[in-house]
């Protein structure tokens, strides 16, 4: 039985900080992927604000740094009511951990094809968050925008493709950006989005 963060990623093991983030109205945020990573032609991913812990860097240290690099903001982690072990290939299931606060998932993904590491797998602890105020300036070359996504939006994500404009449509909002983005353009979950799905489904 799995009792801590450790035992999930061990040392060595490419890892992260992901956040599961909501606004006041209870959509889920997300970054829109920048220009720096790899998308399919027509298409951009959506993933939580979060990134690769550093050396000797501790799991929450992780995930203020990557906010305030991301979106300009430090964000209030909140400890999970429980934790859910998301493995690839497995279903998902909830594990007892003894790390405060308590992270809502730990997710296992595979880097996708036409990535440097595609096929590898990229271990990310997500924790439930809450932005201190609103994105200030966005990594441009990371983060093209945030979108707040409902939670059927969420749920559903890993089951299709919509475009922009069909998610707006259907109640979603771009709550920042760096610039205009095309409403053709198709979106898909990667990462915590893509953890986040699972958990919903379940709770």
């Amino acid at each position: 039985m799995m009792q801590s963060i450790s035992e999930f990623c061990p040392e060595g093991a490419e890892a992260g900080a992901g956040l599961a983030l909501q606004d006041d109205e209870g959509r889920y945020l997300f970054f829109v992927a920048g220009p720096r990573h790899y998308c399919p032609p027509g298409e951009l991913f959506y993933a939580g604000i979060g990134g690769h812990r550093e050396p000797g860097e501790d799991w929450l240290a992780c995930a203020h740094r990557e906010a305030l690099e991301e979106v300009g903001t430090d964000v209030e982690i909140l400890s999970a009511p429980e934790t859910w072990h998301i493995p690839q290939g497995g279903s998902a299931r909830q594990v007892e951990v003894t790390d405060q606060p308590r992270p809502l998932a730990l997710y296992e993904m595979i880097h996708p094809p036409g990535t440097p590491r595609a096929g590898e797998v990229y271990r990310i602890v997500v924790y439930q968050a809450r932005l201190r105020s609103l994105p200030r300036k966005l990594q441009e070359d990371e983060v093209l925008a945030i979108i707040a996504l409902t939670r059927e939006q969420v749920i559903r994500g890993s089951e299709r493709k919509p475009t922009l404009s069909e998610l707006l449509d259907e109640g979603a909002r771009i709550v920042a950006s760096a610039e205009p983005i095309d409403g053709r353009i198709c979106l898909y979950p990667l990462g915590t989005a893509r953890a986040l799905a699972y958990v919903l489904r379940h709770v």
